[in-house]
């Protein structure tokens, strides 16, 4: 289990993420949705050891770990970042990305692990080929493989979905969900897409001003009325489907 308590992070006097607590389980799955600037991306950057907060504890099976250690590397070895980025070695092919992952494990171990990790992560077609000739679908899962490949107990996606068509997108969420149940890991995905995160996740999160305002199940975040902010951002999400669907309701 990821559990985080009180979080806070300023810059300038500006309260970017506000004494932020949550607790993942392992194999769920928990969106963090918020507009541009809401203190999600910072959220998850701090919990991957990348920004350290002002204040808070993070504790992964019971284990706090240190945030405050000025590090050169700060990747924590059981909690994996996928960036937006995705940052694959352009040069290396996908199985070779995937290997960069491995180098402290024996050959045979190395060899079995990356053919699982391509068979799970549907990209057994394109292990022998390179980031530049691959989709960004392709290269999002190649991504999660290699973050996943040494098995670590969190795993944080910032922004999965971005600039991918919709086949792609829905491509994604499925093996995102088939992956992390399958692996028993606790995910933390950052979106600005309440949609997305209707279709993923076990429990959202919605940021507001650095405060996590709610965190519940889908329903209950769509069913929620009591605070305005949220109410307006879940209508803000679903009158397009919903002018969609009345436009072609004939269709339908």
């Amino acid at each position: 289990m990821l559990k985080i308590q009180n979080i806070t992070k300023k810059y300038q006097n500006k309260l970017v993420v506000n004494s932020v607590s949550l607790a993942v389980n392992q194999g769920e799955i928990v969106a963090i949705v918020g507009e541009s600037g809401s203190g999600k991306t910072t959220l998850l950057n701090i919990i991957s050891g990348n920004i350290m907060p002002d204040n808070g504890f993070l504790s992964v099976n019971n284990q706090e770990i240190d945030l405050y250690f000025n590090r050169l590397i700060r990747e924590l070895p059981d909690i994996k970042l996928v960036p937006q980025d995705y940052r694959l070695k352009p040069d290396y092919t996908v199985s070779e990305n995937i290997n960069l992952a491995l180098t402290k494990f024996t050959d045979n171990y190395r060899i079995e692990r990356i053919e699982e990790l391509v068979k799970l992560c549907g990209i057994e077609e394109i292990k022998n080929k390179k980031p530049k000739n691959i989709s960004g679908g392709e290269k999002q899962r190649t991504a999660i493989a290699r973050a996943i490949a040494d098995e670590p107990l969190v795993l944080l996606l910032d922004e999965p979905f971005s600039n991918l068509d919709s086949i792609n997108r829905t491509d994604l969420r499925n093996k995102i969900v088939e992956i992390i149940k399958q692996e028993g890991i606790a995910c933390i995905l950052v979106t600005h897409d309440l949609l997305d995160a209707f279709l993923i996740a076990d429990r959202i999160g919605i940021m507001q001003k650095g405060n996590l305002l709610s965190i519940d199940s889908p329903k209950n975040v769509f069913l929620q009325t009591q605070n305005n902010y949220i109410k307006k951002f879940v209508d803000a999400a679903m009158n397009p489907l919903e002018i969609f669907l009345k436009t072609y309701a004939d269709v339908f």
